[in-house]
């Protein structure tokens, strides 16, 4: 059986807390990091990654709603809203971060 993934943005730490707890719960397997990007994915892709994450147990420390809601049970009962597309933004001490774009929302 392959090791339980724990989703993580890479911009994410896990606290010492949660690494504890994991290790304490899969102490006999162990447990891996699956990295979500910065930039996050598009919805072919978090596909490919429900797929992925579909044969083994997974912990979301970073939440991503339409994997989250792909790798549910089949029930139509409930849907997230997803948007593949980021935009730069530059903060006034001249950071620049990424946000998510006012169009381009789909329902998953």
């Amino acid at each position: 059986m392959a090791k339980p993934r724990v989703v993580l943005n890479e911009q994410h730490q896990l606290m010492a807390e949660q690494i504890r707890i994991l290790d304490e719960r899969y102490a006999e397997q162990g447990w891996e990091l699956y990295t979500v990007p910065a930039v996050g994915w598009t919805l072919a892709e978090m596909e490919e990654v429900a797929h992925d994450l579909s044969h083994c147990e997974v912990v979301f420390a970073s939440p991503v709603p339409a994997v989250m809601k792909l790798l549910s049970n089949k029930s139509n009962t409930w849907h997230v809203f997803h948007n593949d597309r980021r935009e730069k933004k530059e903060l006034p001490n001249g950071r620049v971060i990424m946000t998510v774009a006012q169009e381009g929302w789909v329902i998953v």
